[in-house]
């Protein structure tokens, strides 16, 4: 309690100082946490992509000759090479391929209420690999590829519009033009979910699971497999490699190149091309040097301030030690009262962190992929309120205090009774 009021009495006797102070170390605390919200949203476990932790992904695909210079072709991989490839590993406990949502048309089955969503195309899997939240019916299954019109799973928004109500279960509309029945209805998906988010889902033509030649292991979709625990990702990569060195077996003159892959989902973020993959060590690099920067540069700053608040407190410091206080006990007494000024400002930064990210969100997740979606860039409340936030954003307080009070706490307490007594 003495420490709170020794703080808030020295707030009150320098407000200037104690405003910039509160604002410097905020303004870091701001930048420090927003890159903590977006790596969270973008590789944590958050609805609907619960297993990212447990999840390796396909993204890329070489097939080409190996003696014809030309006959070489970069793409994505097929489900017919998730078929051949993925799913007969037993440490894959579900795996599925997805074509990455695009722009389709939906509508009544007499044309009215037309409405421009985003359409993905996958299989049953992928209800497995991620979580949705239905609100009616269910996902697809290998059944429901009988009859005359596709299965469909919709979103709450597209059911809405097209409808005007979420229960919808059983009723058809057109999808580009073609007969669908609705089979399930979910909460929406924020475009944030990078591989899960979609506004309406129907399955892929199961010919596409067919191999007839060299080229049915290359498609048009991506895809995503769940281990059992993460400690199978090396077996699961060992075994893939395996199975595509059996398969190429079978090419003659062409082969198959994996490049690498499969990714876990740091790396597959930031895989953009299909014929070179990221460089995750300079990545980690990059976020390291980043931090280092945002907490070094504050704390040279507030060094200053809190220098310049140990001058007027000399004296103070004198008779502490002509009582009797040691040196340890000084510095310990000055690093907590710092420390309250910089938590009360790493609070004010935690709300400018979550203010910015959400200014800017659009601009943080944008990618390559969801240019031009119709969604929402919605941030989750795990990635905002995660424990983990505010345990770092604790966590970094205590270093910029440790930075930007320690060295002036040291040199104050080194003066001898009578100079600090004498200072004027």
């Amino acid at each position: 309690m003495q420490t709170i009021r020794q703080a808030f009495t020295i707030l009150k006797q320098n407000p200037l100082l104690s405003t910039i102070s509160i604002l410097g170390t905020a303004f870091a605390i701001t930048m420090i946490m927003a890159i903590v919200i977006t790596w969270q949203t973008k590789y944590a476990n958050l609805e609907p992509e619960v297993n990212r932790s447990r999840c390796l992904y396909f993204s890329g695909m070489h097939i080409g000759s190996k003696t014809e210079e030309g006959n070489h072709s970069f793409n994505t991989p097929s489900p017919a090479f998730m078929k051949e490839c993925i799913q007969p590993l037993s440490e894959v406990e579900a795996c599925t391929a997805f074509v990455p949502a695009c722009a389709a048309l939906v509508s009544l089955t007499d044309g009215g209420n037309r409405v421009k969503v985003d359409a993905m195309q996958t299989d049953p899997g992928f209800w497995r690999v991620f979580s949705m939240q239905f609100m009616a019916g269910r996902g697809f299954t290998e059944e429901d590829r009988t009859g005359d019109a596709k299965a469909v799973v919709v979103c709450a928004s597209v059911a809405r519009k097209v409808f005007g109500t979420t229960d919808v279960v059983g009723l058809q509309l057109l999808l580009n033009r073609e007969p669908a029945r609705v089979i399930g209805v979910v909460k929406d998906i924020s475009v944030t979910a990078k591989d899960a988010y979609a506004q309406i889902w129907s399955m892929y033509p199961v010919d596409d699971l067919k191999v007839t030649s060299e080229w049915s292991y290359s498609g048009d979709t991506h895809i995503a497999l769940l281990a059992h625990t993460s400690n199978d990702f090396q077996t699961i990569r060992q075994g893939v490699s395996k199975r595509v060195e059996g398969v190429n077996a079978g090419l003659g003159d062409m082969q198959i190149d994996i490049m690498e892959q499969p990714d876990d989902i740091v790396a597959h973020v930031n895989h953009v091309w299909s014929n070179v993959g990221p460089d995750v060590t300079m990545l980690y690099l990059q976020y390291a040097i980043a931090l280092f920067i945002i907490l070094l540069v504050p704390s040279l700053n507030l060094c200053g301030l809190s220098n310049s608040r140990m001058q007027q407190r000399t004296s103070e410091l004198g008779v502490r030690k002509a009582f009797g206080g040691t040196r340890g006990v000084l510095i310990r007494q000055i690093m907590n009262e710092n420390l309250l000024l910089t938590l009360l400002g790493g609070l004010v930064g935690l709300l400018f962190s979550y203010i910015a990210v959400w200014g800017m969100r659009t601009w943080l997740f944008t990618n390559n992929q969801n240019i031009g979606t119709a969604g929402d860039f919605s941030l989750s409340m795990e990635a905002l309120f995660s424990p983990w936030v505010f345990l770092l954003a604790f966590a970094f307080c205590v270093v910029i205090n440790a930075l930007s009070a320690g060295l002036p706490a040291w040199l104050a307490v080194r003066r001898t009774i009578v100079d600090s007594l004498n200072d004027k």
